[in-house]
């Protein structure tokens, strides 16, 4: 199965980010054209707990917006915080606290929405209280507002997630800004995605069907699962440093590969593994990150 193509469309986007309708520093018109002007294809606006509708002259032309919310709930030990995409004013003017997190994922999903787990390792985040959320359909492994200069330094969620994933709840994974101040955490993150049309439903059905990818700098080019492999290739402005092949198993050796001017390594799936996900970095540091993909597609 060719899960990202060197043939197809990617559109490259920021599914988390805030303006001045909550604690951004920027107006959604603003913060749209800053990131039209990186090059991006798509954003969702997500203010806390507010549905931000920006007015059609405020969106670049070239972009797509997708509405967008976050919601939040302080609980003992950590705290989580939930995007909805692609959601109604209910979302905003239903949402109450007391119907706990799963109620929150109810709601987003019952007006269409879909539900985004946000920075599970700057929440903390347990695996327990992870694995009990239903309906999350993606979640973030990379977070650029989740470390310095404006928070400690839990950008990356993978060794979070990674047990989550364990258990067999292998969500798409996502790279985002969460853009507060639009400084250093602007355009750092972008989730890739490949879809035949720039809409807010293309770009989630091409998440949820897993042609995508999170990156902070290297590109996929090609990934491919198939007859106990997986393949992928990859490009970067950087050469690239390592390919690491990730699974459930603790220790399987040779995952991590050394690039050494290359772009493409292979992965033979190990007796017991239960899924592979592919990190690719590069020599500045910047990574990619692939979704988990099961054993069942990896052996088909």
């Amino acid at each position: 199965m060719i899960l990202i193509s060197p043939d197809r469309r990617t559109y490259r986007g920021n599914l988390h980010m805030h303006t001045t309708r909550s604690d951004g520093h920027l107006t959604p018109g603003e913060a749209m054209a800053r990131y039209r002007e990186m090059g991006y294809d798509f954003v969702a606006i997500t203010d806390h707990r507010t549905l931000t509708v920006p007015e059609k002259k405020d969106i670049p032309e070239g972009l797509l917006w997708i509405p967008g919310i976050e919601l939040d709930w302080p609980l003992e030990g950590q705290v989580v915080h939930i995007v909805g995409l692609n959601v109604t004013d209910r979302a905003e003017k239903e949402f109450d606290r007391r119907t706990g997190v799963q109620g929150g994922i109810d709601l987003i999903r019952s007006c269409g929405g879909l539900a985004e787990l946000a920075h599970p390792a700057w929440s903390l985040n347990t695996t327990e209280l992870i694995c009990s959320l239903s309906g999350i359909f993606a979640t973030e492994i990379w977070n650029s507002a989740s470390t310095v200069p404006m928070n400690a330094m839990r950008a990356d969620s993978s060794a979070v997630l990674d047990p989550v994933f364990t258990r067999g709840m292998l969500w798409p994974v996502l790279s985002v800004d969460d853009t507060h101040e639009y400084k250093a955490e602007c355009g750092v993150g972008a989730t890739m995605v490949q879809a035949d049309v720039l809409d807010a439903h293309g770009i989630l059905q091409g998440i949820c069907e897993g042609h995508s990818y999170a990156t902070t700098g290297p590109e996929i080019h090609l990934l491919e699962a198939g007859g106990g492999e997986v393949h992928v290739r990859c490009s970067s402005d950087a050469a690239l440093s390592w390919v690491v092949f990730y699974s459930n198993l603790p220790y399987t050796h040779g995952r991590a590969v050394p690039m050494e001017g290359k772009t493409e390594a292979v992965w033979k799936l190990h007796e017991g593994e239960t899924f592979i996900r592919v990190q690719a970095a590069d020599a500045r540091g910047r990574s990619a990150w692939s979704n988990p993909i099961s054993r069942e597609i990896i052996l088909g």
